[in-house]
């Protein structure tokens, strides 16, 4: 068992770990935190990675990161005191610039030349893991004084102009995790092991030491795109002309389980109401590049595809049109972008009915009600179902189709046309005993052909005037496929 002061001794390099933490050089991706690597030496210093190696794969977060006050979640800067616990020597004997390089951008180093801090602030993300599918209200309630989703505002404040929301610290997650229950706790008496149940520093200084870590995009960590201008507040004044919302733009936020699929608004998403809305104000319309590009932009030819509405993508084929219900289902689904009565999906989910109740298939044409649908509803009538009750079929095959009108002249004869022609659309509603057999059954019984003279049952003359339902009720080859 370590003796306090070995304690001191073997964690004398800690009180920089807290510093480097937030160090902005970039990381070798993919690498292993490098064994003896310095500080002064070429490349990044992985210096929780490296000092965890020293000390016996421990790092007590506790020594460096210190409450503001007593009691509080919320964690100061490191400073000199800090420090001193175990460096004395080299702030009170020898200076060390290597030491001071840590904080300072100077040397000796003072309060006016101190490094930001975080220095890994909107580059990197210092949770490694997070599930916002874990944490929405799934009943989606709002703040009743914000008029937004309560559970996006509890975490999420913004800066004093408005433009962007901040990244939740320890003191909007205390809201809920200093409870008792939650897992992970945070109080202020938490051991150096609750801090990894968020935090892992070694990740942090080094993004290529996982995979979801190489997957991030750099506007995961930044919240914002670079050389783009956005402004939430502007959003906010219209936001009850346009029924605007927190999941209008980030409609993918609630579905997401990790850092690796936590996205910002694509273009696509601004397309849907900044080049279609009428009421959209010329100087923020798509066509004005210089409304959001800070950087000197100049439009050659056609707008790019990503920036209209008017230019249907390229995999929209012909098979696509017959074929898209994946795509269509699909949690990231685009389709509200261009089909207004198409909502975004947080989560895959069937909207077929809100294309297909307003738009009919390509094959329901002019004819198709009273002459093509019952041989296809004959082949397949799952299909028919998709979109068609029963009682959908009932209300009309319950009234006198035209082709019978008048009655009169069709049932004495009319319809004998129709019958040699079709007798398979005659069986839809009628069968020979509750139809046929009350005008032919006299001459089938009776064995009389034509010419009215009864003859033996199987005769040429019999034949020629019966019916043989049995070659008619065959499946017959379909017109229409």
């Amino acid at each position: 068992m370590p003796t306090s002061a070995s304690r001191c001794i073997r964690f004398s390099l800690l009180p920089i770990l807290a510093v480097l933490a937030f160090a902005q050089t970039p990381g070798a991706p993919g690498k292993p935190a490098p064994s003896g690597a310095s500080a002064t030496g070429q490349g990044e210093f992985f210096i929780h990675a490296f000092h965890k190696d020293k000390l016996g794969g421990e790092l007590d977060c506790t020594l460096c990161h210190v409450p503001v006050k007593e009691g509080s979640v919320v964690l100061k800067r490191p400073g000199h005191d800090q420090c001193m616990g175990c460096h004395d020597a080299d702030f009170n004997q020898t200076i060390k610039q290597s030491v001071c390089a840590q904080c300072h951008s100077a040397f000796p180093g003072d309060a006016a030349n101190l490094l930001p801090y975080p220095a890994y602030k909107s580059t990197r993300t210092i949770l490694f893991s997070f599930s916002h599918a874990s944490h929405v209200d799934p009943k989606a309630r709002l703040d009743a004084k914000t008029g937004f989703r309560a559970d996006c505002t509890t975490c999420h404040k913004f800066e004093a102009s408005g433009a962007f929301g901040t990244f939740p610290g320890h003191q909007e997650c205390a809201v809920c995790h200093s409870k008792p229950g939650f897992t992970p706790q945070l109080i202020a008496s938490m051991p150096a092991a609750g801090c990894r149940n968020c935090h892992n520093a070694e990740e942090i200084e080094n993004p290529g030491f996982t995979e979801s870590r190489r997957l991030q995009a750099k506007e995961v960590a930044s919240g914002k795109y670079e050389n783009i201008v956005f402004s939430h507040a502007a959003h906010f004044k219209v936001r009850a002309q346009y029924n605007l919302n927190c999941t209008t733009c980030h409609y993918a936020i609630p579905n997401s389980k990790s850092l690796a699929d936590l996205t910002l608004p694509k273009m696509l998403d601004c397309v849907q109401c900044h080049d279609s809305a009428r009421t959209i104000p010329a100087a923020v319309r798509m066509t004005n590049c210089s409304t959001c590009h800070t950087n000197p932009v100049t439009l050659v030819g056609n707008i790019p595809k990503s920036h209209t509405l008017n230019v249907k993508p390229d995999f929209h084929t012909d098979a696509f049109r017959v074929h898209h219900e994946e795509q269509a289902s699909a949690p990231d689904a685009k389709c509200f972008i261009c089909h207004q009565n198409v909502t975004p999906s947080l989560a895959a989910k069937n909207q077929c009915d809100s294309c297909h109740q307003v738009m009919r298939p390509v094959n329901h044409t002019a004819r198709f009600k009273d002459d093509i649908h019952g041989k296809i509803a004959a082949l397949d009538r799952t299909t028919c179902a998709t979109c068609h009750t029963a009682d959908y079929c009932s209300s009309c095959h319950n009234e006198l189709p035209r082709s019978h009108v008048p009655l009169p002249l069709y049932k004495g004869g009319g319809h004998a046309v129709s019958a040699m022609l079709d007798q398979r659309a005659c069986m839809t509603c009628h069968t020979f005993q509750n139809t046929c057999a009350q005008c032919h059954t006299n001459k089938i019984g009776m064995n009389r052909p034509p010419n009215g003279t009864p003859q033996p049952a199987g005769s040429a003359g019999f034949e020629s005037a019966s019916f043989d339902w049995a070659r008619l009720l065959q499946p017959r080859t379909p017109l229409f496929r």
